[in-house]
């Protein structure tokens, strides 16, 4: 496969905005023939980010607390005010939680979430070190 890189024949907010790429057909007028086109009857471009009316709208809270070495169970009465923008919220009121342990993402079955509490389900060889962040973050996706 030959690759050669092509200048835009067109604006940038042209080609990316308006048009689609054409794979395995020959181009035409509408297809974007931007940066590389790959030879062998196939052109391709880089995907376009959706317009501005398609960005889903969304509010972000998080709760922060810092492991004791000890507890399992967290509560609103743990968190650390200054790094938090919520307390532990429903998780049938938001889209998505994420719990971050020492800034690494957390898989979800090491976790259960309930309006107000945090409990992390570990051993207790797993438990979080003193001083160690603990961040829930809850992502809202809101109706357009």
């Amino acid at each position: 496969m030959i690759i050669k890189k092509t200048k835009c024949k067109r604006s940038p907010d042209n080609c990316y905005n308006t048009l689609k790429c054409c794979r395995k057909k020959q181009p035409t007028s509408n297809c974007c023939k931007c940066n590389i086109k790959i030879i062998n009857d196939i052109n391709y471009c880089p995907p376009s980010p959706p317009p501005p009316s398609e960005i889903l709208k969304t509010d972000v809270f998080q709760y922060t607390t810092i492991s004791d070495g000890v507890k399992t169970v967290y509560t609103n009465q743990d968190k650390v005010p200054q790094y938090s923008t919520s307390d532990i919220l429903n998780p049938n009121d938001v889209s998505y939680i994420n719990l971050f342990i020492n800034g690494i993402l957390q898989p979800a079955i090491v976790y259960n979430v309930q309006p107000g509490s945090l409990q992390l389900l570990v051993g207790q060889s797993d438990i979080p070190r003193k001083g160690v962040p603990i961040i829930l973050q809850f992502i809202k996706i809101l109706s357009n």
